[in-house]
């Protein structure tokens, strides 16, 4: 495996922050450590963001116009429920993160942050993305998806992925084991403008690729993996 830092290289964070000079500051710390960092002044454009983009780590602060930390982080759990989430706050709100306890919250780390805190809390986001099998993940026996690279590993083959057909992939396994609505996987790849056999036709070229029997339709409602 390799080590922190070297994931961290190829990750996606999410921070989401209202305050413009704090905002700005960490994330040109969090760009020192990895892939990209996609930054949101409110909870409702980190949803937005969430939904459209390939994240692996989010940061929030707790207390944010429009939506709050913890509404944030409880609408990304009806999606997914294992991506590392850490929450930023300063000291009086110490007593509202409790209500975050059943959301699977890494931590919480108090305003200003620590640099040595930031990276620490990092590590234990990678931690977490390796033990939920987030690194990669199997599809089927001999086949697995490569979060970092996004690409299939077919034995020991690496198979190069559109980023149509890895969204889609992530989208699948997201909502592991329950069905992916076909409305939802449209608003996320195509942003809900798409022509009728569109999406059809791309998991047609998925199948070719990996197999019929992994992707399966469940008709008129959406896709979900076997």
């Amino acid at each position: 495996m390799q080590n922190v830092n070297e994931l961290l290289k190829s990750l996606n964070i999410l921070y989401a922050e209202d305050d413009d000079t704090t905002r700005i500051n960490t994330a040109k710390t969090l760009d020192l450590f990895c892939n990209n960092v996609f930054q949101a002044n409110n909870g409702a454009k980190a949803l937005e963001i969430f939904q459209k983009e390939s994240i692996n780590i989010i940061v929030l602060d707790y207390v944010m116009p429009s939506i709050d930390g913890y509404n944030v982080a409880k609408e990304i759990r009806k999606i997914d429920k294992d991506v590392p989430i850490f929450i930023t706050s300063s000291y009086t709100e110490k007593d509202k993160l409790l209500s975050m306890i059943g959301l699977n919250i890494i931590g919480y780390l108090e305003k200003p942050i620590e640099f040595n805190a930031l990276i620490q809390t990092l590590g234990k986001c990678v931690d977490m993305l390796v033990e939920n099998g987030r690194i990669k993940s199997s599809l089927d026996e001999g086949i697995e998806y490569d979060y970092i690279n996004k690409s299939l590993i077919i034995a020991d083959m690496i198979l190069e992925l559109t980023k149509n057909e890895y969204q889609f992939i992530e989208i699948l396994l997201k909502h592991k084991p329950s069905v992916a609505l076909k409305e939802n996987i449209e608003d996320e790849i195509f942003d809900g403008s798409v022509e009728l056999n569109t999406l059809r036709n791309l998991v047609y070229r998925l199948r070719k690729k990996i197999g019929k029997d992994i992707i399966i339709t469940v008709k008129d409602i959406g896709y979900m993996l076997k």
